[in-house]
């Protein structure tokens, strides 16, 4: 069996939930891909959020959007416009180094934006489907707030949602690296009998 040393949120909540569908789709490549029409419009809008936020031109974009997406945008650029300049980075990438019990992994993912006022850093994520039910225990959430504080060296940060379409959003505050990675610990510790 390929040994794994690599996990992002969503791989770690596979294994929360499901050793198999883990072993499956993340060791074995045995999974099969549904192409959810939504996940479509999330990356038309990751990009065109990207591209607004670093001051691109985004006339010829914003012509390709249909009617309904054109309003979404509308409403959505009005809430980013007066914030562009404290977004510090987009699309940002991470890969953290961390041990257990003598054993190195590392945690992986991309923030889709990160922005600063004062000295408190807000990692946002897009959603175009619902927001999370239970943001402080979902999986992201541990996993982007842990490796922020790592990333920034600094407590003094929150995971913001914003809905693109309902412009909704919700706010994780920052409550512990212990905890995040005590958490983190106990979902990879479920792959030690898989040998």
């Amino acid at each position: 069996m390929r040994k794994i040393d690599t996990f992002s949120a969503h791989s770690l909540k596979i294994l929360d939930k499901n050793l198999d569908e883990f072993k499956n789709k993340f060791i074995y490549n045995l999974a099969l891909f549904k192409k959810d029409p939504r996940a479509t419009l999330g990356q038309k809008f990751h990009s065109l959020i990207c591209y607004f936020i670093n001051d691109f031109d985004v006339s010829n974009v914003i012509k390709e959007l249909d009617e309904k997406e054109q309003i979404i945008w509308k409403n959505l650029e009005n809430i980013l416009k007066d914030k562009k300049s404290n977004f510090i980075h987009t699309e940002y990438p991470f890969l953290i180094k961390d041990i257990l019990n003598g054993w190195n992994y590392y945690l992986t993912g991309r923030y889709d934006a990160i922005y600063k006022e004062d000295d408190e850093y807000i990692i946002y994520d897009w959603k175009t489907l619902n927001l999370p039910k239970n943001p402080e225990d979902d999986l992201q959430s541990v996993v982007y707030l842990y490796c922020a504080s790592k990333i920034f060296n600094s407590e003094k940060i929150k995971m913001r949602y914003l809905s693109i379409e309902k412009l909704d959003f919700i706010d994780v505050e920052f409550v512990g690296a212990q905890k995040y990675k005590n958490r983190i610990d106990e979902i990879i510790l479920k792959l030690k009998d898989c040998d």
